[in-house]
């Protein structure tokens, strides 16, 4: 039943993919109405993550970057059925890589070493990794996260991988980083995932609250001594997002162990507290930090 269910969800999202965004506008101004006034998706762990994250904002603070977070979920929704059949040229006018990045990635590109690129589920970073395989020349790779269904997984490694980036589970870093012996690679990884075995993750304090992060990217890196990019994604307008690179190391190699992953979440952070309403608060981020949802 549910290999039928998600068959059938696929191919209405693809119908769906080839109206044009403004069209879809309407539609994700129908969910956000739902989300915020009828069905209050995911409230508590929305809730509990915002007052945890933001002890010292007043509950109408709070309430506001709710509402906030939904008006983007409900355009990430639709964006993520548009990458389904969007275009190379409409995909690089709606997420713009900033012509200084733009000329650091160019750079790099031929310096003979890998290319780390690290972000977090902030903006839409469904798009950017569709860019990575159009905006640079090497060889590109996403590490992502095997959802348990395995017919929508099938279909996600189909489309994330249509503009010429490989898709490599979380859980195959061996077979990786013996791909990034045989050839000069971009790599683009989602760290602000939760990791399983927090025993051997890395803790530190995000959003006022203790954290565990993966830490295998960092040993990759450090390993192959690799070039590390923090993505940042701002949203500059409905459906138009910006992307910039800040250099977190050039030589990875040099670094110290769990460095490069401090490093990260300090930007992550930084970019949140300023627009906090564009990460994804809906997620159980804290569920092995001693929260209970």
């Amino acid at each position: 039943m549910q290999w039928l269910l998600t068959k059938i969800g696929i191919f209405y999202a693809r119908l769906l993919s080839y109206f044009p965004l403004n069209l879809l506008f309407t539609l994700a101004d129908i969910i956000y109405f739902i989300f915020n006034r009828i069905f209050a998706y995911r409230k508590t762990i929305i809730d509990l993550n915002l007052m945890n994250a933001f002890p010292h904002k007043k509950s109408e603070e709070l309430w506001f970057i709710r509402s906030n977070y939904y008006r983007h979920l409900a355009d990430l929704i639709i964006e993520t059925i548009k990458s389904i059949s969007i275009s190379k040229n409409e995909l690089k006018a709606r997420l713009q890589l900033q012509h200084d990045s733009y000329a650091l990635l160019k750079n790099y590109e031929n310096r003979g070493q890998h290319i780390f690129v690290v972000l977090g589920h902030y903006g839409n970073w469904e798009w950017a990794s569709l860019l990575a395989g159009i905006t640079c020349k090497l060889p590109s790779y996403a590490l992502y996260s095997p959802p348990s269904n395995k017919t929508f997984e099938h279909f996600l490694l189909i489309n994330r991988a249509r503009f010429g980036c490989q898709l490599v589970a979380a859980n195959q870093l061996k077979t990786l980083y013996a791909n990034l012996l045989k050839q000069t690679s971009l790599v683009a990884i989602l760290a602000d995932q939760t990791p399983v075995d927090t025993e051997n993750a890395y803790w530190t304090k995000f959003m006022s609250i203790n954290t565990p992060f993966y830490k295998g990217f960092d040993t990759l890196a450090r390993r192959t001594d690799a070039i590390v990019l923090y993505a940042s994604i701002r949203k500059i307008n409905r459906v138009y997002y910006e992307l910039s690179f800040e250099t977190l190391t050039e030589n990875a190699g040099q670094t110290a162990e769990n460095e490069i992953v401090e490093k990260y979440v300090r930007l992550l952070e930084n970019d949140i507290q300023q627009r906090p309403e564009y990460w994804l608060w809906s997620h159980r981020r804290w569920k092995r930090a001693g929260i209970s949802y």
